[in-house]
């Protein structure tokens, strides 16, 4: 699996860039919502958050052509540097104090449009420096960089911040990184549809280069207007199997907010700040070890079945992880190590089915459109898993109901034809996977 990072220059590269990157992006992601639980102690409040983290990405529809049409690398460096004067913003956390929630809502909501366009562009920009049939070993090892980055910082938080976690000094620190991603995306470098293999060391090209043409076998037009780009992404998705896969997503990610904004005051309450750090980290090594089990071994296995497995195993894991936590803190660490295991093999599939079946020139539409609909959802079930923390006896019962429709999201991929009969992910080609 690493002789990918061996062989091809541009790769390297790129692990560079996502390493640095995911340390500032990881700062936001795992601990925004608990300095607003712990700032503001509001559950409402946490809910209105993790809203406003995922509203922009409902405009994800509009930004596909965009990123189709325009530099990749150009869009990866400008939202880095302003991911970077957000983080810079948040490191004087007495503003948020002084003044308020509102101003914590907007820094938030600044920092997710930022985030927009650099995940499409950095999905899109992929497969154009890596051969398609190491789609999902570039997709694991880029996980891998990037949980590896969440990893290191949240072991050095833990022994330096103890159980006073000073949230000035975390968003600051982790400004630094994103200076250096920004530095390190200008290595980076922009390649044609068809060059794929251009990128290693070597310089040579072992493949086709249809990859640059449509679905429907036609070079596309430079002069093509937004819409058409727009629609003819949505005609794709719609007769693809992707569209299945898009409403499992979907359905996955509307619950995974629910427990996710519900989460910092489950685990404060049972475990504290301090082990909040703690669960974290133990699911960043599960995240770490599924990458690496899936970028060896996922090729050998049927996408559909295995998917069905994954998300059955995921929902059992995820109903125990409520049980155990409250009453044995070493069977909490473990389920929660387990769940996040199977869940980041889910969403390596998923990303490198949305890049291994469009061509290459229509990945960024295609992404975009599904992270959309996936947005919505997330925004919704930050909404509801907020009001759900006020109302339910026990926060554990989110994480009970998140398993369930785990459990019932897998039967859905066995009971659809289309998904059920997925083949092995180096059997798929964009050719034969464009059916009804």
């Amino acid at each position: 699996m690493f002789s990918l990072l061996k062989e091809n220059k541009m790769f390297r590269v790129l692990m560079s860039y996502q390493f640095f990157s995911s340390i500032g992006g990881a700062m936001f992601s795992m601990f925004i919502l608990l300095s607003v639980h712990l700032i503001y102690n509001n559950p409402i409040y946490t809910g209105i958050a993790g809203f406003l983290m995922a509203a922009p990405h409902m405009f994800s529809f509009a930004v596909g052509p965009i990123v189709d049409r325009r530099s990749k690398v150009a869009i990866m460096r400008l939202t880095t540097f302003l991911e970077f004067l957000v983080l810079s913003l948040l490191a004087f956390t007495p503003l948020q104090e002084n003044l308020g929630i509102v101003f914590t809502f907007a820094v938030i909501f600044a920092y997710s449009i930022a985030a927009l366009f650099e995940a499409p562009a950095g999905t899109a920009l992929l497969p154009q420096i890596v051969h398609e049939d190491k789609i999902m070993t570039a997709n694991s090892l880029v996980n891998i960089v990037a949980m590896v980055g969440g990893l290191a910082i949240g072991a050095i938080l833990y022994v330096s911040l103890g159980s006073d976690i000073n949230f000035a000094f975390l968003y600051g620190f982790s400004a630094v990184f994103l200076v250096i991603a920004f530095a390190i995306s200008w290595f980076l470098k922009n390649l044609p549809s068809d060059s794929a293999d251009s990128a290693d060391s070597s310089g040579s090209s072992d493949f086709s280069s249809s990859k640059a043409i449509s679905p429907k076998g036609k070079t596309k037009s430079a002069g093509a207007s937004y819409m058409k780009d727009l629609k003819e992404g949505a005609r794709f998705l719609k007769g693809n199997v992707l569209l299945y896969l898009v409403i499992a997503a979907v359905t996955m990610a509307l619950v995974a907010e629910m427990a996710y904004v519900n989460r910092p005051m489950f685990l404060e309450y049972h475990v504290g700040a301090q082990g909040y750090i703690i669960f974290v980290v133990m699911g960043l090594i599960g995240s770490i070890a599924a990458s690496s089990l899936v970028g060896m071994l996922g090729n050998r296995f049927k996408v559909g079945q295995l998917v069905f497995k994954l998300l059955l195993l995921a929902g059992v894991v995820r109903i125990a992880f409520a049980f155990i936590l409250p009453n044995h803190y070493v069977g909490g660490l473990i389920t929660t190590v387990i769940y996040a295991a199977f869940a980041t093999a889910v969403l390596i599939i998923f990303s490198s089915l949305t890049q291994k079946i469009p061509s290459n020139d229509m990945v960024g539409r295609v992404d975009t459109i599904s992270t959309t609909f996936r947005a919505i959802s997330v925004a919704a079930g930050a909404l509801l898993g907020g009001f759900l923390g006020n109302i339910v006896p026990d926060v554990g019962h989110v994480f009970i109901y998140q398993g369930i429709t785990l459990m019932v999201i897998g039967m859905f991929i066995m009971l659809v034809p289309a998904t059920r009969k997925l083949p092995k992910m180096d059997e798929i080609a964009k050719a034969e996977s464009q059916e009804a």
